[in-house]
């Protein structure tokens, strides 16, 4: 458990200890008002997904700003437990839930709040009836459509009729509609990335034409990506866009989201200047993550990162820069990933103006369960 080093509200923010995860909250707000706008007159509704940000007060801040179905999604029953705790009443789990302990878990959350389900297995169907007609309770469920990403979801086609019909028949399911995750190489060039995210989509939305021709209704169709929520938020059909990177972005989604600025800030400090031309800093991969490559210097035009350890990152300058820094001095970064940095982290540093405002606990971390 991290224990920070708390400072009085008011704090400059380089006055924190390091290294600190940062949110500037005016950058924080923008970027939700900016997302959330576009589904003001659409028909579709925004879900945020915190598994992102793993952080109630966040997501407060989402559900508030209007435009949202009024709950989000999350990784898995860990976290929709927690949320659930922390007042939001509408959780979508995007992930199957197979394991007896946790379809438990899952029913018994139920009794609690509104909560949805996934499924791509007719063997996982018979197991949610089952546990849910013992607890009691009728269960929501979507099917889980895959549109040819890597990963879980059912083909498209005869094996989604199969599906929901199967969860129409079960005794204690109430079949919602469908989800399909999108999560393309947000490095791609924009065209691509938006043929593609158009492409499944539509595989979607033809699913549910599919389903209707046979007589199965379809109230649900949640489709994802904080690359293309807007692309979905205009296409008749969708009721739900579930996207996550918006409020904190990253590196990774900047490139294809410029209207969006990354609010969260990874702070070091330089620790030691062992030689000319190269410093060493107190963050390494273990304050960063680095499942998508090195973070990216804030402003340091004449500074790379040269490596990264557990516990310390390596600066060399850059060929020909003028450089002068000292032990102490402050060194910003643009993870490459968020989700992957804030899990390293308990609470996040909020500032306005460049001074601490809060301290904001990440309370979903490490609850993969």
């Amino acid at each position: 458990m991290e224990r920070p080093i708390l400072k009085p509200v008011g704090t400059p923010v380089e006055e924190l200890d390091t290294p600190a995860l940062v949110v500037d909250l005016d950058v924080l707000e923008a970027n939700i008002r900016h997302v959330h706008s576009s589904f003001r007159d659409s028909s579709a509704r925004l879900r945020p997904y915190v598994e992102t940000h793993r952080c109630p007060a966040i997501a407060h801040r989402q559900i508030a700003a209007g435009g949202t179905v009024g709950g989000i999604a999350v990784a898995g029953v860990a976290e929709a437990e927690l949320f659930a705790q922390n007042g939001i009443s509408d959780v979508l789990v995007v992930n199957e839930v197979v394991t007896a302990s946790k379809i438990a878990r899952l029913c018994a959350l139920a009794r609690q709040v509104r909560v949805t389900a996934v499924v791509d297995n007719p063997v996982n169907v018979r197991s949610l009836s089952e546990a849910a007609q013992a607890s009691g309770i009728a269960l929501n469920v979507l099917v889980h459509l895959n549109t040819g990403q890597e990963g879980s979801g059912v083909a498209p086609g005869a094996p989604v009729l199969e599906l929901a019909q199967a969860i129409v028949q079960s005794d204690a399911l109430n079949f919602g509609g469908l989800m399909t995750l999108d999560d393309p190489d947000p490095t791609a060039d924009a065209d691509s990335l938006e043929n593609q995210s158009r492409d499944r989509i539509q595989q979607t939305l033809d699913a549910r034409r599919q389903l209707e021709g046979a007589g199965i209704s379809v109230s649900t169709v949640a489709v994802s990506g904080t690359q293309c929520y807007k692309l979905a938020s205009q296409m008749p059909g969708v009721t739900e866009v579930i996207a996550g990177a918006y409020a904190l972005m990253d590196q990774r989604h900047g490139s294809v989201s410029p209207a969006l600025q990354p609010s969260a800030k990874v702070m070091a400090a330089v620790t030691s200047l062992p030689e000319p031309g190269t410093a060493i800093l107190d963050t390494g991969r273990k304050a960063m993550g680095d499942d998508y490559g090195f973070p990216v210097i804030e402003g340091r035009d004449d500074l790379d990162v040269a490596s990264m350890s557990a516990e310390h990152g390596k600066l060399l300058w850059n060929d020909g820069a003028d450089v002068t820094l000292a032990l102490g001095d402050r060194i910003w970064f643009t993870p490459m990933d968020i989700g992957a940095c804030v899990n390293v982290y308990d609470y996040i540093q909020a500032v306005r103006g460049g001074k601490l405002e809060a301290v904001l606990a990440i309370s979903a971390r490490g609850l993969y369960r």
